[in-house]
C-alpha cells in the first residue's frame, strides 16, 4: 500500500497542485472530507480557490476546515496554506480574511522581515499573485514577508503563503477562462504576465519543488 507523505487539500476543483503535482501527495476534495478521519502526525497543503475564507454560507464546509484547521495548527502538525489556504489558516487561528481595496495581480517581489531558510529561495525570486481577499495575521504569528499586505507568516509548525508558488501556464489559462477573471483584470496587463510566466515556467517549478522538500523535511 502506497503510503503518501503529504495530504493536499482542495478547495477549488481548479485551483489543483500545479508544479507541486509530480510528488507522492495524496489529494482530497474539502466538500467530501471526513475531517475527524485526518490524522495529526501528517503533512497538509490547503490549496487556493476563487472562494473567500468566509463565504461560508455558499461554502459550508469551509467552517469544518477552519475548525479542524485550528485544532491541528495548535497541535503543532505542518500545515502549508496557499493562497486561500493562507486565508483559512488566518482565520482558523484568530486573525481576520477580508476584501482589500484593489486586486493584486502579477509577478512581484516580496519584502522579507524576517530570515527563514525554508523560504530563501524567494528572497530574490517574483512571486505570482492573483488575489482580491487579504488578512490580518493571527495575534501569534510572525509575519516573515509581505507586499503591500502580507504574504508569508508562520504559526507553531505552519506556514502560510498568499501567493501561488504552484501556477502552471495550464492553471492560469484555466483560471482566467471565464468572465469574472477577464472582467476583474480588464485594466492589467494580462499578457504580458502570461508570458514572463511563460519564460520562467521551468524555473519557478524548480523553486516551489525545492520549498516542498525544504517543507517536509523541516
Amino acid at each position: 500500500m502506497e503510503t503518501y507523505r503529504t495530504i493536499a487539500i482542495i478547495n477549488d476543483p481548479k485551483v489543483t497542485l500545479g508544479s507541486l503535482s509530480e510528488n507522492n501527495i495524496e489529494q482530497k476534495n474539502a466538500w467530501d472530507v471526513n475531517w475527524d478521519t485526518l490524522s495529526l502526525d501528517r503533512k497538509y497543503i490547503i490549496l487556493g480557490g476563487h472562494m473567500g475564507a468566509y463565504d461560508t454560507d455558499t461554502y459550508p464546509y469551509l467552517i469544518k476546515e477552519k475548525e479542524w484547521l485550528n485544532k491541528v495548527v495548535t497541535a503543532g502538525t505542518k500545515v502549508l496554506g496557499i493562497c486561500l489556504g493562507a486565508q483559512l489558516i488566518a482565520e482558523a487561528m484568530g486573525g481576520k480574511a477580508f476584501l482589500s481595496d484593489q486586486i493584486e495581480f502579477g509577478f512581484k517581489k516580496l519584502n522579507f522581515h524576517i530570515d527563514q531558510e525554508l523560504l530563501s529561495g524567494y528572497i530574490s525570486s517574483k512571486v505570482f499573485l492573483w488575489h482580491r481577499d487579504t488578512f490580518s495575521i493571527p495575534p501569534s504569528a510572525k509575519l516573515i514577508a509581505s507586499t503591500e499586505y502580507p504574504q508569508i507568516f508562520k504559526i507553531h509548525n505552519s506556514y502560510a503563503l498568499q501567493f501561488h508558488p504552484e501556477v502552471t501556464k495550464e492553471l492560469f489559462e484555466d483560471w482566467y477562462d471565464s468572465e469574472v477573471s477577464r472582467r476583474e483584470l480588464i485594466n492589467h496587463d494580462v499578457s504580458s504576465t502570461l508570458n514572463h510566466l511563460i519564460i520562467n515556467e521551468k524555473t519557478y517549478k524548480e523553486e516551489v519543488n525545492i520549498l516542498y522538500e525544504k517543507w517536509i523535511s523541516y
